[in-house]
């Protein structure tokens, strides 16, 4: 059995889908919190555990008891995928901004409840974000919100300081099926607010990526990384 056991919360969409076969292609031990319907169906070897919102004492009695059970000596990783929000009626409709805060306060809640069940025995904990401000994507996504997923971030960052557990974003850049579509997609984009093009990736390059990155990050913490222009990290 590998050294590492990986949770994802909120997998719910196609880049979220080649994470999830990356892994099992791999033979990680992974746990899928409250997935979609479309995730389940394409995964149905993946272990599945779907959570209320508030959290509620047996649900956090389960999440726990997965831990004791089954994985209690394992370093393990935790994904919060990037899930899109049009907040371009953020300001317009009301229930636009409590949906940011509600799906806000139930991820506050689980990782809290994961990051203390990591605290002594290690692990990595990566928040994806999303942003058209930096993959300069024309379209409505969670610009505006990345910055609450960031500050959550280094928030947990902070309180689990010292201990054996890495909290990190990731803002992702915009995403091709594979490396032709990539350098297609990239060719065919106008320059950015910074006069260069975006940064592209395929689905399967940025997977590799982010798994090395959790399975390998010992010390990196508390920070927001995003992939910029020029395809260096920008911290």
């Amino acid at each position: 059995m590998n050294a590492q056991a990986f949770i994802l919360l909120y997998p719910t969409g196609e880049f979220d889908n080649h994470f999830i076969a990356h892994l099992l292609s791999q033979k990680h031990p992974i746990l899928l919190i409250n997935a979609s319907p479309l995730v389940v169906a394409q995964n149905p070897e993946a272990t599945y555990l779907s959570l209320d919102a508030p959290l509620s004492t047996s649900d956090t009695a389960v999440l726990l008891d997965w831990f004791e059970t089954h994985y209690k000596q394992q370093e393990v990783m935790v994904l919060h995928c990037a899930n899109r929000l049009d907040e371009s009626k953020l300001l317009e409709d009301i229930s636009v901004g409590e949906q940011v805060i509600a799906r806000l306060e139930n991820a506050f809640v689980v990782l809290r409840v994961i990051a203390d069940s990591l605290r002594m025995s290690g692990g990595n904990l990566v928040f994806l974000t999303q942003s058209d401000t930096l993959n300069y994507e024309l379209e409505a996504t969670a610009s505006v919100c990345n910055h609450a997923h960031n500050a959550l971030m280094m928030t947990l960052a902070r309180e689990y300081q010292g201990s054996k557990l890495a909290v990190n974003s990731f803002v992702l850049p915009l995403l091709a099926t594979d490396s032709k579509a990539a350098r297609m997609q990239k060719r065919n984009l106008k320059g950015g607010v910074l006069g260069a093009r975006p940064a592209v990736f395929s689905h399967q390059d940025l997977v590799e990526y982010l798994v090395n990155f959790m399975r390998t990050n010992t010390m990196l913490t508390g920070q927001s990384i995003a992939f910029t222009p020029t395809l260096e990290l920008k911290l």
